[in-house]
């Protein structure tokens, strides 16, 4: 069965190079007080969980690869 997404490890790809460029930006900033942690945090928390709340897997399965599938497997 082919996978819906292109890569299948896309959405977990993309949010971890976020985090990571949220990372390296705090260090190359050299931020060291709790209110830039919090930042950091912040920024590298929010976004990716909200890019997958909003991700979208494409249209819903229709009738027919639905009957398809059920077809396939008997």
């Amino acid at each position: 069965m082919a996978s819906r997404l292109p890569i299948p490890y896309l959405r977990l790809m993309v949010c971890g190079t976020w985090v990571a460029l949220a990372l390296l930006t705090f260090l190359m900033v050299g931020g060291s007080s709790a209110r830039s942690v919090v930042y950091l945090v912040a920024a590298a928390i929010i976004p990716p969980f909200v890019f997958i709340g909003l991700w979208n897997d494409g249209p819903p399965p229709t009738v027919g690869e639905i009957l398809r599938n059920t077809e396939d497997a008997r």
